[in-house]
């Protein structure tokens, strides 16, 4: 016997078939849209890193401030230039890059045995809770005023010496009053070659990489002080 025809509309299903039909175009988008995922992470990369690196300039920046202001002090003091470097050298540690002279210096033991067992929040607590120094940060703390006493520049060298002090360098202008012999006021420029994070040459070219031993960035600090020694001192040893 021959069945008539099923006259039901929509035919029974017809939605589980539209279900198992991929929509056109669906791979073409979803590599479309793995394209421009990757565009947009480079993009955040690239901006990520050239705010990080804008931090680290701008710190050291107003570190060499510092140092220029506590240079411009041991002058209108009347130290000589010999002091005046070394109070410039001792203010810019925080970005003087690494430490040569004393080398190492270790950690505090407590952090060392937590970093052992891998309890990140000890650290965290301790760090906290008190005044935790490393036997490096304590080591350099008592040579410091060592260092200050020293009489020439080998001689500090074997107390303390860091990784960017041979590019820093300190300019003094003494500027004279109407009467040409009495310095009124001291400008001081400190400058301090500061190593980059990414290759600015290579980043012009577009492409990315670490940057090299030999790119750098001349950070300046600048400080301005009324001149005093000339008044109850006399200027020797210059």
């Amino acid at each position: 016997m021959q069945m008539a025809p099923s006259t039901e509309f929509p035919p029974r299903g017809f939605g589980k078939t539209l279900c198992r039909i991929r929509p056109a175009g669906r791979v073409s988008s979803n590599g479309q849209a793995m394209i421009e995922s990757v565009f947009v992470i480079i993009l955040t990369s690239l901006v990520f890193l050239a705010l990080f690196q804008y931090a680290q300039l701008f710190s050291a920046k107003l570190i060499l401030t510092h140092a220029a202001a506590r240079a411009a002090r041991a002058r209108t003091v009347g130290f000589n230039q010999w002091m005046v470097l070394k109070s410039a050298r001792v203010a810019s540690i925080p970005a003087a890059g690494r430490r040569l002279v004393p080398p190492g210096g270790g950690i505090d033991p407590a952090i060392s045995t937590a970093l052992q067992q891998n309890r990140v929040g000890d650290i965290w607590e301790m760090a906290l809770r008190g005044n935790t120094r490393s036997p490096g940060a304590m080591l350099e703390r008592g040579r410091v005023p060592e260092y200050m006493n020293t009489i020439n520049n080998p001689t500090a060298d074997q107390l303390l010496d860091y990784e960017l002090w041979d590019t820093l360098s300190v300019e003094l202008d003494e500027s004279l009053t109407l009467d040409g012999m009495t310095p009124a006021e001291i400008d001081v420029n400190v400058r301090m070659r500061h190593p980059l994070l990414i290759s600015l040459r290579a980043l012009i070219d577009g492409e990315l990489r670490e940057a090299g031993t030999d790119e750098d960035f001349a950070v300046k600090g600048y400080y301005r002080i009324e001149n005093h020694y000339p008044l109850y001192i006399e200027d020797a040893n210059w």
